[in-house]
Formats: C-alpha cells, structure tokens, sequence
C-alpha cells in the first residue's frame, strides 16, 4: 500500500491501451504521442509499434503537427523516435529504398517548395534505419548547396539523422558556412536537437573548444560555442573564457572521449 505523499511514474498500462484502442485512428495516435510527450512509460513503444498500422488512416493537422514538433524536441530520445514514426505515418512514407528514391527525386525537381520537406522527411526516414549511409551523403551534399535554404534543412536533417559520423560536419558547417543561420542550425543541431545520444555530443566537445580559443571567431560565434558546450556538459557556472573551460572539461575527463577537430 502507498504511504501518504507516495507517487509512481504514469504507466501506458492496460486501461490508457483500452482506452486509446477505442478511438479512431487520428485521434489514437494524437492521444497515443500526447501520453509518451507527458512520458508515460510505454506509450513511446506504443507509438513506434503501431505507427506504420496508421499510414494512410492519419493526416496532417495542426493538432498532430504540434505534437510531433513536440515529441521530436523531448528531452528523451525514444519520445523524439516516435515522434519520427507518426511524422512519417502522417504523410503515408513507407520506410523503404523506393520512398527514399521518390524523396530524392521531389527535391531535385522542386528544391525551393519541396526540398525543405524532403530533406527532413529523409533525415527522419535515416534516424528509423533506412538507407542510412546513402541519406548520409545527399545530406552532406546538400550541406554545401548554394542556396541558403537549403543548407539549413539539410543541416537539421543531418541532426535528425544522428550518430557520431554527423558531428565532424556540423562542427566544420559551425565555424565554416556563410550564412549565420545555417552555422546557428548546427550549434542547435550538435547542443541539442536531432538524434545524438549525450555521449555523441560530447564528441564535439574538443572542436567546440577550439573554436572557443581561435582568435578568429567572432563574437556570436563564441556566443554559440559556450551555449553548446553548456548544454553539452551540463557545466553552467564557467565564464565565457576558453581558457577556463579547457581546464574544467579536462578535469572532468570530457576531452578524453574524441580526437575530433574542425578542419
């Protein structure tokens, strides 16, 4: 029996399952990610399980949408994951070779009304497992396009898509591209949105640094460095002085875990 004061964490048990089975499909997969966003243990599972069961009974609607922008900035990665699958769902993409083709194939025929939707659709189609190596490379094609736009979408999509392999980019991209929104997308992208797991964000720790001690960095440059490497570290009391911050990362041992560098 629970003392007084006692709490448990919520639980997608048998009576939410009961009652989200009743719904219709829209508003069982809405309900369904509401529960794993308010981290109902079991509901992200829920959500990634019967996801590809909804495409074509789910649409787009700003209800949903809200809450797949939700899910997909969680702080826990299995909520972002099903937030991925009913991104997906919603807009009936099977997770295939052949969907990733007909992604590529709007982008290159629209890329300034369709390429910002299928570079995201396709980091997202990566972060599930599909085609992940060759999503891999259109995106970092993509990182270098000479349009703004879409630099930018192919720079979150490289976040969504995850893994220590899209660290070294996205620190070259920080201190590399043109655009200031396209370098702040990729401070975002390796500090806290997209898909990599805290270990893989301190991959970017040694890179962050030296672009904190580079001479040449401009002053929003060294903004964005110390946001990533606070939320990265989770060391929030250090002034913005480089110096001091190589000698509390290395203290703590997170220079050790990546030879990684900005070229």
């Amino acid at each position: 029996m629970f003392q007084s004061g006692a709490s448990t964490d919520p639980r997608f048990d048998t009576f939410y399952a009961g009652m989200v089975e009743q719904l219709p499909a829209q508003a069982r997969a809405e309900r369904a990610l509401e529960l794993a966003i308010n981290r109902f243990a079991g509901a992200p599972e829920y959500v990634i399980q019967q996801a590809d069961s909804w495409r074509g009974q789910i649409k787009p609607t700003d209800k949903l949408g809200a809450l797949i922008d939700t899910a997909i900035n969680a702080p826990l990665i299995e909520v972002r994951m099903a937030g991925f699958e009913l991104y997906l769902a919603q807009f009936n993409l099977e997770k295939s070779a052949a969907e990733v083709e007909r992604l590529l194939g709007r982008m290159r025929e629209d890329p300034e009304h369709a390429g910002p939707w299928a570079l995201r659709s396709l980091g997202v189609m990566a972060a599930r497992g599909v085609e992940r190596e060759r999503i891999y490379g259109e995106l970092l094609q993509s990182t270098v396009d000479a349009d703004e736009n879409s630099r930018r979408w192919a720079v979150d999509a490289l976040a969504k898509l995850g893994g220590s392999e899209i660290v070294k980019p996205l620190l070259s991209i920080a201190v590399n591209d043109v655009s200031a929104v396209v370098r702040e997308r990729a401070f975002c992208g390796l500090a806290q949105s997209g898909t990599l797991l805290i270990g893989e964000r301190y991959l970017a720790l040694p890179g962050l640094l030296r672009i904190a001690e580079d001479p040449n960095s401009t002053t929003q440059t060294l903004s964005w460095t110390f946001q990533a490497m606070r939320e990265i570290s989770g060391i929030c009391d250090l002034p913005e002085e480089a110096s001091v911050w190589r000698a509390q990362l290395g203290e703590s041992g997170l220079l050790e875990s990546s030879a990684l560098d900005v070229e």
